[in-house]
């Protein structure tokens, strides 16, 4: 007994073996059409995703060094509708956050980078932070390391 897939497949592709070449032409039309407003349709809701964004560290680098190296990007997760996310995915329009850090002995803010993501993202809206991501430390001395301010963090 043969498999009925095979012939199943010659039925439905008989009617369009012969056909003239401007009968594909209009089909290929068709089907980009459909796929351009089936995009746009998409890109118009609201969407959430994650994103890895930039982030600039503001401390002063003469009196105080990080504990941890600091990450230049962080992956936060935010909403928008899709052009907008689409172009903050693909890095069109994305100005780092500046983070202020706290000097050492003043209470930190529940999360330092909460007002600096929300004024960089603009209509884009932050959801979530890294987990835990509350409080970066600076230590008294300067940076022995050599190690770029950008790059140092203490998670608690």
């Amino acid at each position: 007994m043969a498999t009925p897939a095979p012939r199943l497949w010659l039925r439905f592709l008989r009617p369009l073996a012969a056909q003239e070449p401007s009968f594909y032409r209009v089909v290929l039309a068709c089907f980009l059409i459909a796929g351009t407003l089936w995009m746009l349709r998409g890109l118009n809701t609201v969407h959430v995703a994650p994103l890895d964004y930039p982030v600039t560290w503001r401390y002063n680098r003469q009196r105080y060094h990080p504990a941890r190296p600091l990450p230049p990007t962080l992956t936060i997760e935010v909403q928008g509708r899709g052009w907008r996310l689409l172009s903050r995915a693909l890095g069109f329009s994305e100005p780092p956050a500046e983070v202020r850090l706290r000097l050492p002995g003043t209470p930190p803010f529940r999360s330092p980078l909460r007002p600096p993501l929300r004024r960089a993202l603009g209509t884009v809206r932050l959801v979530a932070l890294p987990a835990d991501s509350a409080t970066y430390y600076l230590m008294p001395g300067a940076d022995s390391t050599g190690v770029t301010p950008s790059s140092s963090l203490e998670n608690r």
